[in-house]
């Protein structure tokens, strides 16, 4: 039996990304937020108590797309940081 194609709850409802965020946190707490500014567009990374980062883009039009990212928060922050065109901005630095 074929799988059904994979769809974000925005695509499917036309939910509102940050709605869509929510949800997808689930009962999770935001422990540690960055925003990434690239151009145009501004990526929000909130690092979830799951160990999870929930990526939003936000391009001149408005929200693009609210992604659960199964990567550390670390990882995106050192992806985004090597990008010459980002500038990240943020409480993102480990707590001593």
């Amino acid at each position: 039996m074929q799988q059904p194609a994979a769809f974000s709850m925005s695509e499917v409802a036309g939910m509102h990304p940050i709605i869509e965020a929510s949800r997808l946190m689930n009962n999770a707490q935001i422990t540690r937020k960055a925003a990434i500014h690239a151009n145009a567009t501004t990526i929000f990374l909130w690092e979830l108590s799951t160990g999870d980062t929930l990526e939003l883009v936000r391009t001149c039009a408005g929200f693009s797309s609210t992604e659960l990212k199964h990567h550390p928060f670390n990882d995106r922050i050192k992806y985004y940081q090597e990008r010459s065109s980002a500038k990240v901005v943020g409480c993102y630095q480990q707590p001593a």
